[in-house]
């Protein structure tokens, strides 16, 4: 999962360069730029991230492998191919950690895969100690990166650079999930980690649970809560969810502060400071949803007309274009939103 607090950080600092120009909160349609092919077979990957400091997207390929994108060409220019089961990434400025989650059972590879970002080569396997290891991000300033481990119902915590070292394990709640966490991320610092229906509060220094709102949703073998961004305009973070409602949550209390409808169930989520724009990723259509985050509203489905799910996805908050992984045809559909726009 992205670092929210370093996106964020980034995005702020590109926002200056819009100086002159102010947006409209809705688009007025959502145009195909590109279809970008995967080195892939067709089915759903399980991440997209965009890098604010390479302008490069990183995407998790079904079965194996992670594609590296350059969004100033929009071709895949390095093609990972030797990660088994690729979950989730984060990244700080030096290196990229995948996470390899094939799961329980003997002779399963289980790894954070360490990805050079300056000759893109791999420079290290390390094992987790947990299970189908997927959420990942990283707090820069204490140079921790932390593992969710969906088996096991906890976050480990390792050392960032070449080569991580495990540190310590955070137990989550409930204690006897039932289909266990999924995502975290550290927000302002705080980590807010998803379990079952949760959401819940966790110190990154001890492991300290704080605050768990239980959403009480209909729970399927991926869960209920799902992935999050950070509102810094409405000091809010939205959570999306696989029952067809995104959340708008009060931090510091986890109160639902409003609820959104969601077309299908969802996975992933991301937002664009400069457009005020957020898009939830669905594993139930073939399509992503769209909403005004400062209108705080639902405001289309973009349909990318191919059967399958259109799991994951992005944006580019420079150039405002969406990047939908679409399974069906195993490739990058790349969307740009027309927008008004009103010279001051």
């Amino acid at each position: 999962m992205r670092n929210l607090t370093a996106l964020f950080a980034g995005t702020a600092l590109l926002s200056g360069f819009m100086i002159g120009t102010s947006f409209a909160s809705a688009p007025n349609d959502f145009k195909l730029v590109t279809k970008i092919p995967l080195p892939t077979k067709a089915g759903h990957g399980d991440w997209v991230a965009f890098d604010p400091a390479t302008h490069d997207i990183y995407v998790s390929l079904k079965d194996s492998g992670m594609a590296v994108i350059d969004t100033k060409s929009n071709k895949v220019v390095h093609d990972l191919k030797d990660i088994a089961a690729p979950n989730t990434m984060t990244f700080d400025k030096d290196y990229i950690y995948e996470t390899a989650a094939e799961g329980a059972g003997k002779g399963k590879v289980n790894q954070v895969v360490v990805i050079d970002k300056h000759d893109w080569k791999i420079v290290d396997r390390v094992a987790t100690k947990g299970t189908s290891p997927d959420g990942t991000f990283i707090d820069a300033s204490k140079h921790r990166l932390f593992v969710v481990s969906d088996d096991n119902n906890w976050i480990e915590v390792y050392t960032t650079g070449a080569h991580p070292k495990r540190l310590a394990t955070y137990d989550l709640k409930p204690a006897k999930p039932e289909a266990g966490p999924d995502v975290a991320d550290l927000v302002n610092g705080v980590i807010y980690a998803t379990d079952d229906s949760d959401v819940e509060t966790v110190n990154p220094q001890d492991g300290r649970i704080g605050i768990v709102a239980d959403y009480h949703l209909k729970l399927g073998k991926t869960g209920g809560t799902k992935d999050m961004f950070w509102d810094p305009d409405h000091h809010a973070i939205w959570v999306a969810t696989t029952n067809h409602v995104l959340y708008v949550v009060d931090p510091k209390t986890l109160e639902i502060l409003r609820p959104l409808p969601e077309t299908a169930g969802a996975d992933e989520a991301a937002y664009d400071p400069g457009l005020g724009l957020a898009y939830v990723f669905e594993s139930g259509i073939p399509g992503f949803d769209v909403y005004s985050v400062k209108d705080e509203k639902y405001l289309t489905t973009v349909d990318v007309g191919v059967k399958g799910p259109t799991h994951s996805g992005t944006v580019d908050p420079i150039n405002h274009d969406v990047y939908a992984y679409v399974g069906g045809d195993a490739s990058l559909y790349v969307y740009r939103p027309e927008v008004q726009t009103v010279n001051k």
